[in-house]
């Protein structure tokens, strides 16, 4: 069985390193892609979108054993393409430690440039 973001290699690498943080250290992540959805695609978070959302008790991924990781993994799962690519820069800014000048910067012009 594929998983969606096996269709992106970046993001798909990014969002495996999950599987193997500390909830301390996964938290503040996930909570700064909520921020950023909030920012570029808000429909996303409504709770008429979680009826959309994946959940069988029978085949659980590893992801939806924590709530918060099943939130956004679903979330980003209906995201566009542009929000996806957000959330891929961000994870690779965030979770490489040789780039991490700048982050919040170049966070800030993506954004920006896709509510034009």
């Amino acid at each position: 069985m594929s998983r969606w973001y096996d269709k992106w290699p970046k993001l798909g690498k990014r969002l495996d390193e999950f599987k193997e943080m500390t909830p301390e250290a996964r938290e503040p992540i996930l909570n700064n892609i909520i921020d950023l959805l909030k920012q570029v695609q808000p429909s996303l978070l409504a709770t008429e979108k979680a009826f959309d959302f994946r959940f069988d008790s029978y085949r659980l991924r590893w992801y939806e054993h924590d709530p918060h990781c099943w939130f956004v993994f679903n979330a980003l799962e209906l995201a566009d393409v542009a929000t996806l690519e957000l959330i891929e820069n961000y994870l690779e800014n965030r979770l490489s430690p040789r780039k991490t000048v700048g982050l919040v910067k170049r966070s800030a012009i993506l954004i920006n440039s896709m509510k034009v």
